[in-house]
């Protein structure tokens, strides 16, 4: 069975080969407007859509064949040697011709660069995708030609960055997580294979991403997100700015922020006007972390009683928020001070500190419901939501370890992001079937 499933490949690698050579030559004759054996007549000044690297003529009476040379290309399951035709001017230039079998120095079929793509949006790193389609190609693919096929997709993360919001949410959340990328630093060094190579280092930066949500339906989607140095205000402002001329503001739809208690994005959303009526709740989740942080009295007893003492505080802080409305989410609050105060003043103090800025979804929710929508209160206090998108961010970044260039992250992130189903498409498709139409319509 072997024996016999070899002899078939190879049945079809020459088949392959003959068919291709055979739209080459086709288009080649197409070209040159003749048979073979035939020389062209240089007065003739009908131009077609090729030109000579030496003297620049489209004129194809001027061309003529001038043998062959050798390529390959890999497609799905096969590995297809043939023979390009070449053609010459007869000014002694070659003569670049655009066949529609494959584009100037490519190597990789259409297929194959989707397999690729799509590893690398599942998490793969370049040399596990090379591994992975090895099989396919007779051996690993170099990891400079996978990157190629990859960074095609910059051009869409590009355009994603500058085209209009497609759908404006109600409640956008706002959260960020730290990458390491390579930088250059402007020297140079000779490896141990004695080669001229840039000196670069590592460097930490924040990617910053918005997360639109449905409160009613509880759908939500990025937005957008922002390569930054720190999680400053310059930064925050530049992913804020960017949004508003997308579109996010409060005339098309936008009703609250809901983010951690970063101090750049709060600066930032006084700097960036997103229309009147847009509120800033900070997240309910980071406060009970942080007040859990707080709780002290336990620390002298057991790690069992430092847990049970640290859960109880929390959890008791948590009922808190609740409440269905302001009167008794004050009356809760009233009862976790007057309970805790003695025995654990610092997580009293962590709570009552911003108090009020983690129930700005209380009045949202309410006027959502004056206007008969019933709005769920989850997807307005907390940005917890986001743990699920953020983990398959962070399980890129792990398996990544270091990004080469900031093309490269953006990228990743790209892919990661549309794989994950976290743009807003049509669930009808597959993200790489949308990836393959965006590529084919730029």
């Amino acid at each position: 069975m072997a024996e016999r499933q070899g002899q078939w490949t190879q049945q079809w690698i020459a088949l392959a080969e003959a068919f291709i050579q055979m739209l080459l030559g086709g288009e080649v004759a197409e070209l040159l407007g003749r048979p073979e054996h035939r020389w062209g007549d240089r007065t003739e000044e009908m131009e077609v859509n090729a030109c000579c690297n030496g003297c620049g003529r489209k004129h194809r009476g001027w061309f003529r064949r001038n043998g062959s040379y050798p390529r390959s290309l890999v497609i799905e399951g096969l590995i297809i040697d043939f023979r390009v035709p070449r053609v010459r001017c007869a000014c002694g230039g070659t003569v670049d011709v655009s066949f529609s079998v494959f584009v100037p120095y490519q190597r990789v079929s259409v297929e194959m660069a989707e397999r690729l793509r799509e590893a690398v949006a599942l998490g793969l790193t370049l040399r596990q995708a090379g591994e992975m389609t090895a099989p396919a190609n007779g051996g690993p693919l170099a990891k400079s030609t996978i990157n190629a096929r990859v960074l095609e997709v910059s051009r869409l993360a590009d355009a994603f960055h500058k085209d209009g919001l497609e759908r404006i949410p109600p409640a956008v959340l706002f959260d960020g997580l730290w990458v390491k990328v390579m930088e250059p630093t402007g020297e140079r060094f000779v490896d141990v294979e004695g080669r001229d190579r840039p000196r670069v280092r590592r460097k930490r930066i924040g990617l910053l991403v918005a997360y639109g949500v449905d409160p009613v339906t509880g759908q939500w989607w990025v937005l957008d997100w922002e390569r930054a140095e720190q999680e400053d205000q310059a930064s925050w402002q530049r992913l804020l700015e960017r949004l508003r001329q997308r579109g996010l503001v409060a005339e098309q739809g936008l009703k609250l922020i809901v983010s951690d208690g970063s101090e750049g994005l709060a600066a930032a959303l006084g700097m960036v006007h997103l229309g009147p009526g847009v509120r800033h709740q900070l997240c309910v989740f980071h406060k009970l972390r942080n007040i859990g942080k707080a709780v002290k009295a336990a620390l002298a007893g057991s790690r069992e009683d430092r847990q049970r003492q640290r859960g109880e505080v929390v959890k008791e802080a948590a009922t808190i928020y609740r409440g269905q409305d302001r009167a008794e989410i004050t009356r809760r609050r009233d009862d976790f001070v007057a309970k805790w105060q003695g025995e654990e003043p610092e997580a009293v103090a962590t709570l009552l500190r911003d108090f009020d800025k983690t129930t700005v979804y209380v009045e949202v929710a309410a006027e959502a419901a004056a206007r008969g929508e019933r709005w769920d209160v989850r997807y307005l206090r907390t940005t917890s939501a986001l743990e699920r998108l953020n983990r398959s961010l962070r399980r890129m970044v792990r398996q990544v370890v270091l990004f080469h260039s900031d093309l490269g992250l953006e990228v990743r992130v790209y892919l990661i992001l549309l794989e994950a189903g976290e743009m807003l498409f049509s669930q009808r498709d597959h993200a790489m079937e949308i990836l393959e139409e965006q590529l084919a319509a730029a």
